[in-house]
């Protein structure tokens, strides 16, 4: 039983080894491989209760792209991809963090655009219907607005 275990044990490092030597100068797995294998499985899932074979097929073509992104040598085209994507996610999640804080501080503060430089403005709310003047902080624009 043991020399069986030892083997095992064996045929796994070597297995690991020659993954490792064939990743060298690969890019590898990074956040938008993952999301793409997510996305896959989203669609996988929703494919087996809807039956949409468009589906099936996009996650396919989904989880493919997924896996050429992982053994592809051409990492700088690789790595400008990922920027495109975190761009998107970090745009994505920053209106996601100011929706949230609108309606966590909807009682006490109120949340205007500036029409200048298009920036948020948090303001504490100092009364129904008064008109007050704001200054933008980015760009020092002043205009007015009702509360």
């Amino acid at each position: 039983m043991k020399k069986l275990l030892q083997k095992i044990r064996l045929n796994l490092q070597r297995f690991n080894y020659d993954l490792q030597r064939h990743m060298q100068g690969r890019y590898g797995f990074d956040e938008f491989s993952r999301f793409l294998s997510i996305a896959a499985l989203v669609l996988v899932l929703l494919f087996s209760f809807l039956h949409f074979t468009l589906l099936y097929l996009i996650a396919f073509a989904l989880l493919i792209w997924a896996w050429v992104r992982s053994f592809s040598r051409n990492i700088y085209k690789r790595q400008v991809e990922r920027n495109k994507y975190l761009d998107m996610r970090n745009k994505a999640m920053q209106k996601f963090r100011l929706y949230k804080n609108m309606w966590r501080d909807r009682k006490t503060h109120k949340y205007y655009k500036c029409p200048a430089c298009k920036a948020v403005v948090r303001i504490a709310k100092p009364g129904k219907g008064k008109k007050i003047k704001i200054c933008c902080p980015k760009c020092g624009n002043n205009f007015e607005k009702r509360t």
